[in-house]
This record gives structure tokens, C-alpha cells and sequence, in this order.
């Protein structure tokens, strides 16, 4: 998340939608007193003092920023936010959760204590819900099925992000993934900054991001069924 107070906008940082990539492009036109959460160096450093000092952290609502700014200052900022077709974000979400725990491998004494009991360790990757299911699962299908997915924070779904507590956008402007040069364009004429965007923590593979099976499919859509309906996003 990024809260400028300069430039009077809010950034909505959705779980697997390049918030990284953004965030990262325009904290390069931050000025002092502007808030980033996550993503850059400062903004994993600082992370933890904004969360206990200010409630808000990398992957906070619009709901909670508006919290924070107040109605009438939140009124006034410019909010926005980059979405992704549902099926391909989850699947991105098992990708990531494989990267990670392939980076960070069990030890000796971890694994055979996880082949005797059949605990993940309580660190980071493992302690992660999206990380212990994908682990378990032999498929995309099998993840999408898998009740500690839905679970995990990187699952949930992206209207949640967007909207008051009677569902109703809170937003400005909402971005896609699959259009993201031409929406981040938009976003930086209407900001007046000129700013690159590099793609980071690509874990992307669109091919197999459609691979599930009729009751996984079903699934899927049945969790998702707003963010469909809000996002224009067609199931298929």
C-alpha cells in the first residue's frame, strides 16, 4: 500500500495483481512524509512500526486507508488499484507458494520431523496456509480444492479489497493486470509523475493457469463469484 500525502493518492496493494511492480515504480516519485508498506527496502523495513503505530499494512483495504485518512480526507485522495483475472491470480498464488518453499528448504531435523508427524515447521515459508497447501497438492486442480487456500490472505477475494463494508466500490480507478502498461499510464498522467514499470516476482505461467478440473473450475467461480461480477471477468 501506498498512502501519499503529497500527491493525495491511495494505492491498494492486492495480493498477486503486480502491487509489487507498482509500488516499486512510484515510490521512485514519493516525497517526504509519503507512506509505502512493503516492496521496497524502506517499505519492508518499516512495515512492522506502521503496523503497530498506524493499523495498516502492505496489503490493508481501501476500507482500512479510509479508516486511517478519515472520510472526508479519504474523499479527496485519488484511490486506485490493479486487479487480475481470478483463475490466473490464483494460480499465480500456487506458483509463488512452490518458489518459496523450494527457496527455503526443509532441514534434516525439519523433515523427518515432518515425516513422523506431518507438521511443517512454524517459520516462514511454511507457516504460510497458501505455502503448506500447495506443498501438499499434486496439481493447480488440487490446490484450488484445498481448504487451507482458502485460507490464506493471498486467496481472498479482490471486491474485498475495494469496497465498504456494504460491498459498494471505494475506488477511483481500478486497473487490470492484462492491460497494466496502458492502465499504469493512466495512473501516472493523472498522478503527474513519469516513472518506469519493471515487472517483479513474476511467477506467471498461462498455459496451466486454466488446468482445472469441472469440480475445481466450479469451485473457484463459486469463491470468486463477486469479484466476476464486479471486475468484468468471464469465468471461461
Amino acid at each position: 500500500m501506498i498512502i501519499s500525502l503529497n500527491r493525495r493518492y491511495v494505492f491498494v496493494h492486492i495480493h498477486k495483481c503486480a502491487g509489487t511492480s507498482v509500488e516499486v515504480a512510484l515510490a521512485k516519485a514519493l516525497r517526504h512524509n509519503d507512506i509505502v508498506l512493503g516492496s521496497t527496502k524502506s517499505g519492508e523495513k518499516y512495515q512492522d512500526f506502521f503496523k503497530r503505530a498506524i493499523g495498516l499494512n502492505k496489503h490493508s483495504t481501501a476500507l482500512e486507508a479510509r479508516q486511517f485518512l478519515g472520510d472526508a480526507l479519504y474523499d479527496k485522495f485519488f484511490k486506485f488499484a490493479f486487479v487480475r483475472h481470478p483463475i490466473d491470480r490464483l494460480h499465480s498464488l500456487y506458483s509463488y507458494a512452490l518458489k518459496l518453499a523450494h527457496d527455503a528448504p526443509l532441514s534434516d531435523e525439519e523433515q523427518r520431523t515432518f515425516d513422523a508427524h506431518g507438521q511443517w515447521p512454524d517459520r516462514p515459508p511454511f507457516r504460510y496456509k497458501a505455502v503448506a497447501a500447495a506443498l501438499e497438492c499434486n496439481s493447480f486442480s488440487d490446490f484450488a480444492l484445498h481448504p487451507l487456500t482458502w485460507a490464506d490472505a493471498g486467496a481472498q477475494p479482490q471486491w474485498k479489497s475495494l469496497c465498504d463494508a456494504n460491498g459498494q466500490l471505494i475506488v477511483d480507478f481500478i486497473g487490470k493486470v492484462e492491460s497494466i502498461e496502458q492502465d499504469f499510464a493512466t495512473i501516472c498522467q493523472k498522478l503527474e509523475v513519469s516513472v518506469p514499470l519493471e515487472v517483479r516476482n513474476s511467477s506467471h505461467d498461462k498455459k496451466s493457469a486454466l488446468a482445472l478440473s469441472p469440480l475445481a473450475h466450479s469451485t473457484v467461480c463459486e469463491r470468486f463469484a463477486r469479484d466476476f461480477e464486479l471486475l468484468g471477468y468471464t469465468p471461461e
